[in-house]
């Protein structure tokens, strides 16, 4: 469970946040907030988040200034940033300051609650490794991308996979939405990601997966086979050894899921 603190000025988006995520199925076990960064820096003291998510422009000290401030201190390891500029400038200082994600507000609910998920993976990942075999929980060819270094185009198709793996999707699909050629879309999608469309489609597949073992214990493996875009249950198996190193029943044994 994930011990977390969240930073804004703005009031109003500070409690819709904390509602969001007290409302829904989220991994967190204790929520912390302040309204800018010195009182954020007060309260580190004493409670120290798995996860700080900060707004990027407050007045007097920054959410980036924040977050130097935190890991100069030791505060905090991982922090996400809010912002309402999609810009280049922001993504480039938010990577020097090795933030993990970013988020645009309008705040998407699935965003947030992914971002929330997937640290709860790697810290029960970290948890459990001294004490069980390795196991590929992080999906770490998806963790490392640069998504701010890539084209519009491979962006808008990384978004279209996100928001439609459950279903099957093709090059040519891809091709329609982006009105660009398959082999066109083949070969700039392994440059900027070095990773060909269907390894990250089964990537990203493989971490839906994981997440819906973790958020519900009651799902069957026929079940989840289907909901992440596997319509054969063995082909799932497979894939999911594949890219993971165990089979989802290890998975699920390793970690106490089940």
């Amino acid at each position: 469970m994930l011990k977390l603190m969240i930073v804004d000025d703005e009031p109003m988006i500070l409690r819709g946040l904390m509602n969001i995520i007290e409302k829904g199925s989220t991994p967190c076990s204790e929520i912390v907030s302040a309204s800018d960064g010195f009182e954020a820096l007060e309260k580190l003291e004493d409670f120290r988040p798995d996860l700080l998510i900060t707004d990027i422009n407050m007045p007097e000290m920054t959410g980036l200034e924040l977050i130097k401030n935190a890991q100069s201190k030791g505060f905090c390891k991982r922090f996400v940033i809010l912002t309402g500029y999609d810009e280049t400038v922001y993504l480039h200082q938010a990577i020097r300051c090795k933030v993990i994600d970013y988020l645009l507000k309008p705040i998407n609910k699935t965003e947030l609650y992914d971002v929330l998920t997937n640290l709860s993976v790697e810290l029960l990942s970290t948890v459990n490794k001294k004490d069980t075999p390795p196991i590929y929980i992080s999906d770490s060819p998806l963790q490392h991308l640069d998504y701010g270094q890539m084209s519009k185009n491979i962006r808008k198709i990384i978004q279209y996979i996100e928001e439609n793996y459950a279903t099957d999707i093709s090059l040519d699909q891809l091709a329609d939405y982006v009105y660009l050629h398959p082999n066109y879309i083949s070969s700039l999608f392994k440059k900027e990601t070095g990773l060909t469309f269907i390894h990250y489609l089964h990537l990203f597949r493989i971490k839906k997966a994981k997440e819906l073992m973790i958020n519900d214990k009651d799902l069957s493996f026929h079940q989840i086979s289907d909901q992440v875009g596997y319509e054969n249950v063995r082909h799932f198996f497979n894939v999911f050894k594949k890219y993971s190193g165990e089979t989802p029943g290890k998975f699920r044994e390793l970690y106490k899921i089940h």
